[in-house]
Parts: structure tokens; C-alpha cells; sequence
């Protein structure tokens, strides 16, 4: 667990750095230069051109996470995997740009009425999807030889540094919308070429021809079979994070759909402890599967579950404390503000499924992975039909609640699913400790006097709530002793100021 949490720390710098200037582009920059629809218009592209590239890729990053360690040798240029790996998405971005090609009557024909914008641009979709197929890829390659850093930053913060600076130079008129929107998939391919370059200076950009002795048509058959059948959880899990706002601009409009986006990025924050821990955590927890430790495993999964729940209950507080401040200084608060409960209905469901750790990747990593697939398969269908009752009832309330929904019965499927075939729970008498702290923290935090709304006070009682928000949670934490990890974390930093 201490390689885990070193690990995880060090690629969390990449993420909350990220965090930071996507935050500053999605609720400052691209709230304020953009209009509701641009905004909305310029997610839904990113967002589907992550759906569209989780079954395109046709489950080349799952492959990599499998099947690496039969490659695994430096002396023989891994085998030439590499080669492999950039050669089978070529099958998949074909397949996809026919599909969509034939598609297209559909798909301007359900945007037309509501968000005629939007068809105007959906074909920008095909080149961001390619760049999206390739970053998974070789990032996937890159956390096979232990790197995760430089990736996670090219992925976490330069993207979303370009982000920020092609929105501002739109806004001050520099560039057309459309040239913005061009500009912003170029970045994406550059963001290729940097993970091509930063292969190469690691010395492990293998050109070479796949080593037929090692890629046997067995072995080919069963990486094309296993890669074909987890494409379908990854497009399962994508039409579960990405379809609501979608359907909000069919169903309703690209200004329902804008609000519920930003009230989603904002509960999206909590999960980036589960993002980071999660990619050091599998190359241990395939070993422990692989062999059947299921005690160590129940080890890691109850310690990664505590910490997450830490880490997200954290941020949780953070968010929902300061929720109408935050909403205050956004642009366009008239707007956005009508998301309030949006957020809180998707950070409750979102803290549960961290708290039960790392459940999909036990699956998934298993000799039982095609349970995953269907439990992935039957949430999305779920989450589908939900989307389309509610959104047409409720607009985005509707979608949160289809989606918050959703994600609570995924998340109580696989740990039902993981205690049946394991034996194994998430949760240990420490998690009930946690959640206590987290019940008293948040009532002592409003204790903190309400004033009349002005910008100053907004960002002062930010600044107020979050201290004694983590000022509170670290006390008790300590006190209690919840996380030896943690407690020695803090008795460092004590350390140093005696």
C-alpha cells in the first residue's frame, strides 16, 4: 500500500494541478466567453468523442493492462507490442468514421428541432475521437513501464492549459468560434505527438515487428476476444457518464444541457482521488488475482476504499459547503445556479461508489471480467430509458436523477457481485468512524454567520469553510486514528513546526 499511496500522491500533483486550471476554464473562463449553447456545444463534442473512442479503440488500453507482462522485456524491445498497439485502432477509427458516416441522417435529425447548433459542428466529432483513441493508448503503454507523471500531465493540465488559452483568445476576437474549435482538436493532436516524443525519451518507443513467437494466433485471438468484450463495459461506462447531456440537448436544449454540464464538472471533482489511486493500484491488484491472494486483496481494496472515502468525503464537504458562494461568482450565475441540486444529487451517489473502492477493477481484471461487461451493460440500458422518461418530465433535475440513480445501482451490483465470488467487502470500522467525522465537520461548519452576497464575502467565506473544513477533518482524522497513512502524514508536517 505505501508504493500505492507514494504513487498515487505524486501522480495526484498532475491531477489537482489539472483540476485546477480545468476549473478555471470551465467555471471562469469558458462560462464567461462563451455563451450557454457555445459552452454546451463545446462539451458535448469532448464528451462523445470519449464515448465514440471507448469502443473504437476496440479494447486496445484493456489489452495493454492484461497482456504487458507476457511482453515484458526491455532487451527485446517488449516484444513489439508498441507496433501492435498502434496498429490495431486503425481497424477500429475505420469501422467508427463508416458508422458514422452512415449514422448521420439519425443524428441530424434528433439535434435539428431543439439544438440546431450543434449540427451544425457534430462531424468534428471524427478527428477529436482518433486523438482521444491514441492518448489511451499510449497512455496506457506509458503506465505499463511505470510512468504515470509526464501522461497524467499531458492529459490533466496541458490539454486543458490550451483549453483555456484558445477560449480566450476567442473571447477577446481573435478567432472565429469555428477556428477556436479547430484550434482545440489540434491540441489534441499534438497531445499524440507529445506521448510519441515522451516515449522515445524513455527509450522505450520499440519499433519493431510484433514477435510472432510471443503473439501467437492463440494469444491473438484471445487479446481480440478479451479487448472486444470489454469494449463493451467501456462504452457501457461512457453512455452512463456522458448520454444525459446528450439527451438534454436532444430532448430539451443545448442551455439545459450547458447547465447541467457545469453542475456535473463540479461534483465531477470528487472522483480524481479514485482516478489516480486507481491507475497505480492495478498492476498489484492483477497480481494478487492472478495469485488468488484474496486476503492481501481484501487488504488493499478496505484500504483504498478508506482512503478514497476520506479523500472524496473531503472534497465532498469542500463542494456543498460553499455551493451557493461558488455559484455566486460564476458568470452567468442567473443560469448556471439552477443546477444547485444537480450537484448534490451526483456527489452523494458519486462519494458512495468511491467508498467501495475499487470493485469495477477487481472485476475487470479477473477470470470473471465479462460479469463487469454485463453488469456495465444492463446500468447503461437502465440509465438510458431513466434519461429519456425523466429528461422529458424533468429536464436536468430528471437527468440527475436518472443518473445519480444509475450509478447506485452499478455501484451496489459489483460489490454484491465481488462479496458473492470473494468474499470480500469494502468496508471496516473505519468507515463508520469517517462518516461520523464527516456528519460533525459539516454541521460545525455552518456555523460560519451568513452576510449579504457581495464577491469579497463570497470568496471569504470560501476561504473560512474550506480552513475549518479541513482544519476540523484533520483534527479528528488524527485524533482517531482512522489512517495510519494519514496520521503519519500529519505527524510529518507537526513535526516540522516544532
Amino acid at each position: 500500500m505505501g508504493i500505492v499511496v507514494r504513487q498515487s500522491l505524486k501522480a495526484g500533483v498532475g491531477s489537482y494541478l489539472g483540476v485546477l486550471v480545468g476549473v478555471i476554464n470551465q467555471m471562469y473562463v469558458s462560462t464567461e466567453f462563451l455563451s450557454v449553447e457555445q459552452y454546451a456545444l463545446s462539451r458535448i463534442l469532448f464528451e462523445n468523442s470519449l464515448l465514440f473512442a471507448s469502443f473504437a479503440h476496440l479494447g486496445t488500453p484493456f489489452i495493454v493492462d492484461r497482456y504487458f507482462s507476457l511482453f515484458r522485456n526491455d532487451e527485446e524491445k517488449h516484444g513489439g507490442i508498441l507496433s501492435f498497439l498502434l496498429m490495431l485502432p486503425l481497424v477500429g477509427v475505420v469501422l467508427f468514421a463508416l458508422v458514422y458516416w452512415l449514422f448521420t441522417p439519425l443524428i441530424v435529425g434528433y439535434f435539428s428541432k431543439n439544438s440546431a447548433l450543434l449540427v451544425d459542428y457534430h462531424f468534428l466529432v471524427l478527428p477529436l475521437t482518433v486523438f482521444w483513441i491514441y492518448i489511451t493508448v499510449l497512455d496506457a503503454y506509458c503506465r505499463n513501464n511505470s510512468r504515470i507523471a509526464v501522461p497524467m500531465f499531458i492529459r490533466e493540465v496541458y490539454l486543458r492549459v490550451a483549453n483555456v488559452v484558445l477560449v480566450i483568445i476567442f473571447g477577446i476576437g481573435w478567432v472565429s468560434f469555428d477556428w477556436m474549435l479547430y484550434l482545440i482538436i489540434a491540441a489534441y493532436g499534438f497531445a499524440v505527438v507529445l506521448f510519441i516524443i515522451y516515449i522515445g525519451i524513455l527509450g522505450k518507443g520499440y519499433w519493431r515487428w510484433p514477435d510472432r513467437t510471443i503473439l501467437t494466433r492463440p494469444l491473438f485471438k484471445q487479446m481480440l476476444g478479451y479487448g472486444s468484450f470489454t469494449v463493451l463495459g467501456a462504452l457501457g461506462v461512457n453512455v452512463i457518464l456522458f448520454i444525459d447531456r446528450t439527451m438534454l440537448a436532444g430532448e430539451r436544449d443545448l442551455v439545459n444541457a450547458g447547465i447541467f454540464i457545469v453542475a456535473s464538472y463540479m461534483a465531477s471533482v470528487i472522483e480524481i482521488p479514485r482516478k489516480a489511486l486507481a491507475q497505480i493500484s492495478i498492476p498489484i491488484l492483477t497480481q494478487h488475482l492472478r495469485n488468488e491472494d484474496f486476503g492481501q486483496l481484501e487488504h488493499m481494496n478496505r484500504k483504498t476504499a478508506l482512503h478514497l472515502l476520506l479523500s472524496g468525503g473531503l472534497v465532498f464537504l469542500l463542494i456543498w459547503v460553499n455551493i451557493d458562494d461558488i455559484f455566486f461568482l460564476l458568470p452567468k450565475s442567473n443560469v448556471y445556479s439552477e443546477g444547485k441540486y444537480v450537484v448534490l444529487f451526483l456527489l452523494i451517489t458519486k462519494l458512495f461508489d468511491m467508498a467501495a473502492g475499487l470493485n469495477t477493477e477487481i472485476i475487470l481484471y479477473s477470470k470473471y471480467y465479462r460479469m463487469a461487461t454485463w453488469i456495465i451493460i444492463f446500468t447503461a440500458l437502465l440509465g438510458f430509458f431513466l434519461n429519456l422518461w425523466l429528461i422529458s418530465s424533468y429536464g436536468f433535475i430528471g437527468a440527475a436523477i436518472a443518473t445519480s440513480f444509475t450509478t447506485l445501482i452499478y455501484s451496489l451490483l459489483r460489490m454484491g457481485y465481488i462479496n458473492y465470488r470473494f468474499g470480500i467487502s469494502p468496508y471496516s470500522p473505519q468507515s463508520i468512524q469517517v462518516l461520523a467525522v464527516f456528519g460533525a465537520v459539516f454541521l460545525l461548519s455552518y456555523l460560519v454567520p451568513e452576510h449579504p452576497q457581495t464577491p469579497l464575502i463570497a470568496m471569504v467565506r470560501i476561504v473560512i469553510k474550506t480552513g475549518a473544513v479541513c482544519g476540523l477533518l484533520g483534527f479528528y482524522v488524527w485524533k482517531w486514528k482512522i489512517s495510519e497513512e494519514v496520521n503519519g502524514l500529519i505527524d510529518t508536517i507537526l513535526a516540522r513546526f516544532k
